[in-house]
């Protein structure tokens, strides 16, 4: 990188790296950047995250040149490589740092406030599901092995009830049995994988609102980033994960669990987006099972937050001693509000997907 740096601030709100706004000035004109550190701890080799994540920007880059695109600077991720011609560098304490160009006039939300904005994002992840179907799949590692196995997840947990290393199993007795109940979905998780129906592809994993660019003038999806988890997998996963982080009116830290409801307006909007990004390229089978992508995701995220509050906080960033609890507690009210408006949410779903 050449150029002095003028100025770098922690930037973002992700639980899982450290990222930073880096600004320099270059011959004049300054310049802005994102410089990421990879969580070791989470991710065991980082070299598979940053060489799946060139993967997909340069497949996705190729797809816009060939539509005469000329945002491509907005329209998809630029990495920036060392001195050396690497996309990473890899300091001292053996962590790994990657670079990418600052998107201009765009902005990112933490969680959804209107149509609009559950619309443009769920279209832009169609989109990026979109351009990288017919990529070689073979080129994409695991960045976490198992991440959405769910029966490995389940026994995780309950070898952290077990186990018990923070002493806080004997205060969420409540919340331990509510994953045990809901062991059902991961029956279903388990059918469903078993039927040799669903395609894999290239997904993204972590279809969160604030993992999409919002263009400061339109409010339209720009651009998909925070490409970590890039992996092969199922539509369902991102399907879910976006109904997990979209349809509540409040975010997975909000405390007062009875502001938690379905806003079937936004799950309207996310589906309608969802499939024009796409241009219908999903089977039958796919289709039909997304709200159970959703109901999944949803539970496995709330065994996840509970297993890290379980193992005393090891995964995700928290900013106080019970943030994982409430997430947990958080999750499994959503859950239960999907199951309640199952049917209703299932033919929105089948009413704009035929």
């Amino acid at each position: 990188m050449y150029g002095n740096m003028l100025e770098y601030k922690q930037y973002g709100s992700g639980k899982i790296n450290d990222t930073f706004l880096v600004k320099y000035n270059q011959s004049g004109i300054e310049a802005k950047y994102i410089l990421r550190k990879i969580n070791k701890f989470v991710f065991k080799n980082p070299q598979y995250v940053v060489a799946n994540s060139i993967n997909a920007v340069d497949h996705i880059r190729e797809k816009l040149l060939a539509e005469n695109d000329s945002d491509l600077s907005r329209k998809v991720m630029t990495f920036i490589k060392t001195c050396t011609g690497e996309y990473y560098y890899k300091d001292d304490e053996s962590n790994y740092w990657c670079m990418t160009l600052f998107i201009s006039s765009a902005y990112t939300i933490d969680y959804v406030q209107t149509e609009k904005q559950a619309y443009e994002a769920a279209k832009a992840y169609g989109r990026f599901q979109k351009y990288l179907l017919d990529d070689n799949i073979q080129k994409y590692k695991y960045t976490i092995e198992e991440f959405h196995n769910l029966a490995k997840r389940l026994s995780v947990f309950n070898s952290a009830v077990t186990l018990d290393l923070a002493g806080r199993a004997s205060k969420i007795e409540n919340e331990i049995s509510q994953i045990e109940e809901h062991t059902k979905i991961n029956n279903k998780f388990i059918e469903l994988l078993n039927s040799g129906k669903l395609p894999v592809r290239i997904i993204h994993n972590d279809t969160k609102i604030n993992n999409v660019m919002l263009d400061e003038e339109t409010n339209s999806g720009l651009c998909v980033i925070d490409l970590d988890t890039v992996m092969p997998g199922t539509v369902l996963f991102d399907y879910g994960d976006m109904m997990r982080t979209f349809i509540s009116p409040v975010s997975e830290d909000e405390k007062d669990f009875t502001k938690i409801e379905i806003r079937k307006d936004i799950f309207k909007a996310m589906a309608q987006g969802y499939f024009s990004g796409l241009d219908n390229l999903l089977t039958e089978y796919e289709r039909t099972n997304l709200l159970l992508g959703g109901m999944i995701i949803i539970y496995e995220q709330a065994v996840r937050f509970l297993t890290d509050y379980l193992m005393g906080d090891k995964y995700y960033h928290v900013e106080y001693e019970d943030q994982n609890y409430v997430r947990a507690c958080n999750q499994l009210k959503l859950l239960n509000e999907v199951e309640k408006n199952y049917n209703e949410l299932k033919e929105i779903v089948e009413d704009i997907s035929s």
